[in-house]
């Protein structure tokens, strides 16, 4: 007697593991298919239910499910090629009552994510440039240098500065788009890791969509700084060093030349 109830209970036990063991594969793909994109099944099944052929089944990739076996209470399949009775198709979690579709994240969020960066940031650092080479050309115009060498001089030594945070800009607006593959593939692995260990594929489902949810908001962008401050404040501070320095004051740290009226080339 002892030996027959214990084979039972073993070989209940083994059935219901390889029932977990399903619930974990089948949500495992249904995780995947919230972050990746297309349909899953939806709804949970009640685990004392009777088969209705009146109503329609979905599978775990969110298609119709029909009965391959002979219906009544025994001989279910599904469209895998499985069999068993009925219940153990519910408990096993292969079957749903609804779908749902879902977007996804493919290579246009993450280029979405990138491109909303430099359309945030580009037209500002556009602005700044327009206005330091206007500083620019003040300064220079002060100091009688607007149709000299020093302008092209100064002019180039802004434009190799634009172009550095032009660069910076562009690799900033890469790293959003890798900082988002990033935290999907954590959200990925942590909710299978959970769902490997507890078998809760509703709840691995059901935060993925939460998960989903948060990792489609936008991000928020703090404005740039100041992009141009340092070579603005350095030519308004060094034209005027100079010019103190041509009218016989103390040496500038830096003398260029290009503001004290010596070695300039005027171009006529």
């Amino acid at each position: 007697m002892g030996g027959k109830s214990g084979g039972n209970e073993a070989e209940r036990a083994r059935i219901e593991e390889q029932q977990r063991q399903e619930k974990i594969r089948t949500g495992t793909k249904r995780v995947n298919t919230i972050f990746d994109g297309g349909k899953y099944g939806f709804g949970g099944i009640d685990a004392d239910s009777t088969y209705d052929p009146s109503k329609t089944y979905y599978n775990a990739d969110g298609s119709v499910w029909t009965p391959n076996g002979t219906g009544g209470g025994g001989g279910f399949g599904d469209n895998a090629g499985g069999t068993g009775s009925w219940a153990d198709l519910v408990k096993s979690g292969k079957l749903f009552s609804g779908f749902r579709e879902a977007t996804g994240f493919g290579e246009d969020f993450f280029n979405g994510r990138r491109d909303a960066y430099t359309g945030y940031a580009n037209p500002q650092l556009e602005n700044q440039y327009g206005d330091a080479n206007k500083q620019l050309t003040f300064a220079l115009d002060r100091s009688g240098l607007l149709n000299s060498s020093a302008r092209g001089e100064k002019a180039g030594d802004l434009q190799q500065l634009y172009d550095l945070n032009k660069q910076e800009i562009g690799d900033k607006a890469v790293s959003y788009s890798t900082q988002a593959k990033s935290s999907l593939e954590d959200a990925r692995a942590n909710l299978i890791s959970t769902l490997n260990a507890t078998g809760d594929a509703e709840g691995a489902v059901n935060s993925a969509l939460t998960r989903s949810k948060i990792l489609s908001e936008p991000a928020a962008y703090s404005p740039l700084g100041q992009l141009f401050g340092d070579f603005t404040n350095t030519l308004g501070i060094q034209a005027a060093q100079e010019r103190s320095f041509a009218a016989g004051g103390p040496r500038p740290r830096y003398d260029t030349g290009l503001f004290g009226g010596r070695g300039r080339v005027t171009v006529r």
